[in-house]
């Protein structure tokens, strides 16, 4: 690419509160954010990552100490943060990828993801990892911010003459979820925390509260979304900012995935005509975990449908609930759920319940409450197809789906978000096509049960069905194409402002 050549001294300062494999990762993010680094390093980009390390993992209601000792982290300093309080904060690196990453540690701030005053982490993150930068005399060109509590960064790049030395990076903001939940929404009267001057304190403020979302997107150069379907639905619905992502002219990138890491090393010589023997050889192994892990042995000629997803409202777990038994008893489908809900989301612990009662009840449904990434490849890998009922308008994107399919698992989902730019119904007769879909506009328990009635018949016919893997399996989803699209519309655009 001629454009690297404008980039190839610019520091890119890429800053996630989750990252993948160094133990923070909740939902999407944390895997997004740490590929599309990887991509993005490998196309020869300098990328320096900001990201925080916790002490502890939370599962309802108890924790687990983080065990850090296998991730070659160097500790290069302290530094000292005012948040009411004095606060001392340990500053680790480490390399990975070609990328530095800079991780910020304290006992209080970053005790775990997600969990505790998250205004005050937003406030720790962004003044510490500007800290950090100037410890370690780094000073990027490009500032890429994930969500909202990364978005207190700009803030104080503008409002303190202490970071004066970041006021000519421009700033680039990616949203991967704009819901009311994601948004980080927080009483006025907190504004003192902030510290900030009143001409900074207005650029975060929203319908009357403090709003880190709107923060974000309106003190960044350049704004995109995690797919087009929802960049056009910020646009047209806007989740309460509507008015703010038209004038920002939020885009869509879609995101993508890292096939070698998600592809199981079994399909890696996968043919149209040895497809079904290698599917069958991950689905024994599947099921042989299965077996181990709960007593439950599935039966290898049937259907298995997997769910390994987050449980949250979204995910549209409603809809698909009142199907489970009918498609289990009525069709012979088996299923296999994989997830967790956070400590704090009362629906997601309501389904865990719900699931709970379903593994219970019926023979051949199986539910671990877990966030258990290898398990998750092996579902991917054995599975024969996956579940994603995602609300209308709600999926960013997602990607459980691309990971499904570069396994030869197609998906069957709604037709929103990333699903609605990857997947495409089969045809029967032409048999193109790699996965199945729920439209908008249908979207109900009925429609999905219309569409399971049609994928277990051509199920049974194996020849139509291992077209249908096959031609998920060649579905294009890899980062590297992600990475080359930041490039072009975000990061090089970006230097032209």
């Amino acid at each position: 690419m001629n454009e690297l050549k404008e980039l190839k001294d610019k520091v890119i300062f890429f800053v996630s509160p989750e990252l993948k494999t160094f133990k923070s990762r909740a939902g999407g993010l944390g895997q997004v954010a740490e590929e599309l680094v990887k991509a993005l390093s490998e196309l020869g980009l300098n990328m320096v990552v900001g990201s925080c390390l916790y002490k502890y993992l939370v599962f309802d209601s108890y924790k687990k100490e983080i065990d850090y000792s296998d991730l070659n982290l160097e500790k290069i300093g302290e530094i000292e943060i005012e948040i009411g309080k004095k606060y001392k904060v340990k500053v680790f690196t480490t390399e990975k990828y070609g990328a530095k990453f800079i991780f910020l540690f304290n006992e209080e701030l970053t005790e775990a993801l997600y969990v505790g005053d998250l205004l005050k982490f937003a406030i720790f993150l962004a003044k510490g990892l500007l800290e950090a930068l100037k410890l370690l005399d780094i000073k990027p060109s490009i500032i890429h911010l994930n969500d909202a509590l990364t978005s207190l960064i700009p803030i104080y790049v503008k409002d303190d003459p202490s970071y004066l030395t970041f006021s000519k990076a421009k700033f680039v903001f990616t949203i991967h979820n704009a819901g009311l939940a994601y948004q980080q929404i927080h009483p006025i009267e907190r504004r003192n925390i902030l510290n900030l001057h009143s001409f900074s304190l207005e650029r975060l403020i929203w319908n009357g509260n403090i709003n880190l979302l709107y923060a974000g997107v309106s003190n960044s150069e350049i704004v995109n979304t995690v797919s087009e379907d929802y960049a056009i639905n910020l646009k047209v619905e806007g989740e309460g900012m509507r008015e703010v992502f038209v004038r920002k002219n939020v885009f869509g990138i879609l995101n993508g995935i890292d096939v070698e890491y998600w592809r199981s090393q079994n399909y890696r010589n996968a043919t149209p005509e040895n497809i079904l023997e290698l599917k069958m050889e991950e689905k024994k192994r599947l099921i042989r975990e299965i077996k181990a892990r709960t007593g439950k042995k599935l039966d290898e000629n049937k259907m298995i449908v997997i769910m390994p997803r987050r449980l949250s409202s979204q995910k549209g777990f409603d809809t698909i609930m009142p199907l489970i038994e009918e498609m289990h008893n009525k069709l012979g489908i088996q299923f296999v759920v994989l997830g967790m809900a956070h400590p704090n989301d009362d629906v997601g612990q309501a389904w865990a319940r719900k699931f709970f009662e379903l593994h219970k009840k019926l023979e051949n449904f199986v539910f671990i409450y877990s966030f258990d990434e290898e398990l998750a490849k092996m579902m991917y890998a054995g599975g024969d197809l996956l579940l994603y009922p995602s609300i209308p308008n709600k999926e960013p994107c997602g990607t459980g789906y691309m990971m499904s399919m570069v396994n030869a698992t197609p998906c069957l989902g709604t037709k929103t978000g990333g699903l609605a730019e990857v997947i495409k119904e089969f045809d029967e007769i032409l048999e193109t096509g790699n996965g199945f879909l729920v439209w908008k506009e249908e979207y109900s328990p009925e429609a999905f049960m219309r569409k399971m009635e049609k994928i277990n018949r051509i199920f049974w016919n194996k020849e139509k069905w291992k077209k249908v893997m096959w031609n998920a399996f060649k579905t294009e989803v890899d980062m590297k194409y992600t990475a080359k699209e930041y490039v072009s519309k975000v990061y090089l655009q970006a230097l032209k402002m």
